[in-house]
């Protein structure tokens, strides 16, 4: 089933409401930072990637994938991802998935 269009615009309306979707993304960012660092760390990176593997069905990443999204998703190239590269990151996949679906 496919989103119908009136359906596409009322998630991305939803999405891009900071007040609707900020918290929402805040908590997984949460849940994710496992050392409560305030970061997410190449650990905390690959575990989420693996986990998000067992959901889609698709074999856990290498270290080789964890290093390239974390070079990828790492706008400050500090090492680690922050909460506002994180909330980019989620905002920009679904509404790739909304324009997609």
């Amino acid at each position: 089933m496919s989103m119908t269009p009136e359906m596409r615009e009322n998630v991305k309306k939803q999405v891009l409401d900071e007040s609707n979707f900020g918290p929402i993304v805040d908590n997984l960012f949460s849940e994710t930072d496992k050392d409560n660092s305030g970061e997410i760390d190449k650990n905390e990176l690959g575990a989420l990637l693996a986990e998000l593997g067992k959901i889609l069905g698709i074999p856990p990443p290498t270290q080789e994938d964890i290093d390239g999204e974390l070079k990828r998703l790492d706008v400050n190239k500090d090492g680690k991802i922050s909460k506002k590269e994180f909330r980019d990151l989620v905002k920009d996949l679904v509404l790739l998935v909304v324009e997609n679906y």
